[in-house]
């Protein structure tokens, strides 16, 4: 190799390792402001906008130290000032723990009903990094033409046994909130629903129930995840549906039309941005993404080089989430 050429390379990878730290300081402020200091792993999963190997994430993150744009504390990359988020972490994991066994307790349960293909855990518990009075956010995979009649058989099952969360509810520890419904069918999302968000919540959900392995049919699914997260990990291919339970007859059909639309019609006046098909319901009606980016612009991120949503897994604590008025909880119907 000439001197030319080592030079070339220098330059190269002085280059990279600069998009790189743009990358890795986005991806901390990001996390920083849901008050989730990140292991190196993590930073690597859940990079924003950029591709790497761990031996340059490794030696980017090492520079950035040594220039103080970032601090290392533990195992723990955060932003200047923020060690604190430290202690705060390791609360939570503690705190989540009883809350976790709970979660993992009563989708036993639910799991016994028909009709189910997998049953997730999502949002912050997901990550281990909830208070210890939250509620249970699940998102529910049905077999195709079934969704409605599963929404139906919970919806009774959970008021039932005062397991369900209701909007506004003075207490919700331990309460289930079944706010995402999928099908076979709908396992790629719609446009408006592929973002940094949606990226996010599709690689940290948890599968507490999933004999069918459709988180993998997922991932493989949503392709466009990788434009926000390259490093994030992949599906095994297109993957077909033939190893699913097959779908019902004409009756289940008829009962399935008649649980969607009595539900609908029930729910109609109470609509207001929730996603609602015969194939998914996404009952997110208030956008955590935009108030997250105001928030982010303000420590210089700029809100035009991420997606038009916030990090789920990761949420505000619970005096900031009541001081921006968001709620991602399924509604009262």
């Amino acid at each position: 190799m000439t001197l030319l050429q080592e030079n070339s390379n220098s330059v190269s990878f002085r280059a990279q390792s600069r998009d790189l730290s743009v990358s890795i300081l986005q991806t901390l402020k990001y996390s920083d402001h849901f008050d989730f200091p990140l292991t190196k792993e993590e930073i690597y999963l859940r990079l924003i906008g950029a591709q790497s190997t761990h031996i340059q994430l490794t030696h980017t993150l090492n520079q950035m130290i040594k220039k103080s744009q970032i601090k290392k504390t533990g195992i723990y990359y955060h932003l200047s000032g923020r060690k604190s988020l430290i202690a705060h972490r390791l609360v939570r994991t503690k705190l989540s723990i009883g809350t976790l066994a709970r979660a993992k307790l009563l989708t036993s349960h639910l799991s016994l009903f028909p009709f189910i293909l997998a049953i997730y855990l999502t949002g912050s518990l997901a990550m281990s990094n909830s208070e210890g009075d939250s509620d249970i956010d699940l998102m529910i995979v049905t077999k195709d033409h079934r969704l409605w009649t599963t929404r139906f058989i919970l919806t009774i099952y959970t008021e039932f046994m005062g397991l369900r969360r209701h909007p506004h509810a003075k207490r919700s520890a331990g309460k289930l909130c079944l706010n995402l419904y999928l099908t076979p069918a709908s396992y790629t999302l719609p446009i408006h629903k592929q973002s940094l968000y949606t990226a996010y919540e599709l690689i940290q959900a948890v599968p507490l129930y999933d004999p069918h392995n459709t988180h993998a049919q997922l991932l493989a699914a949503n392709p466009w995840i990788h434009s926000y997260l390259p490093n994030a990990p992949s599906g095994p291919g297109p993957v077909g549906h033939n190893n699913l339970p097959t779908g019902p007859g004409p009756i289940g059909l008829t009962i399935e039309r008649i649980c969607y639309h009595l539900q609908l019609l029930y729910m109609r006046k109470k609509i207001t941005r929730e996603l609602i098909t015969p194939d998914a319901a996404f009952f997110h009606p208030h956008d955590p993404g935009v108030k997250a980016l105001r928030g982010l612009s303000l420590k210089g991120l700029p809100a035009r080089s991420l997606a038009k949503e916030g990090i789920p897994g990761c949420k505000p604590s619970r005096a900031r989430q009541q001081a921006k008025g968001e709620s991602s909880i399924e509604p009262d119907v």
